[in-house]
């Protein structure tokens, strides 16, 4: 499980953990990211939280996401 620190937003965190992943290759381009659930088991949020964190990631061009199958790295 991914320890956050409680003084900052947990989907900031969130993203720079994944974002850190895609960076140095753990999600290389192509790949799907883990599911809603399963992030949510890993840093310990709400599907909200982690819902908001891949928002961010798309927003900014990093993921892309297809609904009723996944996230995938651009």
């Amino acid at each position: 499980m991914a320890e956050l620190d409680p003084t900052r937003a947990k989907w900031v965190q969130m993203v720079t953990v994944i974002e850190s992943r895609i960076s140095d290759g753990t999600y290389p381009a192509g790949s799907k990211l883990p599911g809603i659930l399963a992030l949510c088991a890993e840093f310990n949020v709400a599907q909200v939280t982690a819902r908001k964190a891949l928002a961010d990631l798309r927003d900014r061009g990093l993921i892309r996401t297809e609904n009723g199958i996944g996230s995938f790295v651009l």
